[in-house]
């Protein structure tokens, strides 16, 4: 597993399926940002290939197979709900504070266990740390417009984060 964070302001996803999964997984789209999503209850080839991401869930498990066959089939990156053999990709649960995302996973081993290690980890991180990360890209901001070159900007990031105190 490679984790990586996806701007969903910026591609587009098809959600296929029904029932209460799919409300659920539209509503984790949407306050993530995701700006172009598409909700149906199946899908064929020309509806996937217009899409980046293919997402299923509420579906029987040879329905999610066929429409996640269809979706690689078409180079698209596939998540079906709690079926992880047919996933290339897995949820994290989140810590979000502003720009600063903390995410946990399992690869879909144990979605609960993330959650609880999330709600651990969310105590540690308090709603400080929001400020504390635009305080920490301004500097860098300035930093920046100055024409520090990047390894001198890292050295400052750091000392600036040890001077203020925040992990220690």
């Amino acid at each position: 597993m490679y984790p990586i964070a996806l701007n969903l302001t910026k591609i587009s996803v098809l959600l296929v399926g029904k029932g209460e999964l799919v409300t659920r997984r539209l509503q984790m789209l949407h306050e993530a940002g995701a700006a172009k999503v598409t909700v149906q209850e199946t899908a064929g080839a020309d509806d996937i290939a217009a899409h980046t991401v293919v997402m299923v869930a509420g579906l029987s498990r040879e329905e999610s197979a066929h429409i996640a066959g269809l979706a690689r089939a078409a180079g698209k990156l596939v998540n079906v709900e709690d079926v992880n053999d047919l996933c290339d990709f897995y949820f994290t649960a989140n810590v979000r504070r502003g720009d600063l995302i903390i995410a946990v996973s399992t690869s879909g081993a144990s979605p609960t266990l993330a959650r609880k290690i999330r709600d651990h980890i969310a105590g540690i991180f308090d709603a400080a740390w929001e400020g504390r990360v635009a305080e920490a890209a301004s500097k860098r901001l300035e930093w920046k417009k100055q024409g520090k070159p990047m390894q001198e900007m890292m050295q400052l990031s750091e000392a600036y984060i040890k001077e203020k105190g925040w992990l220690s």
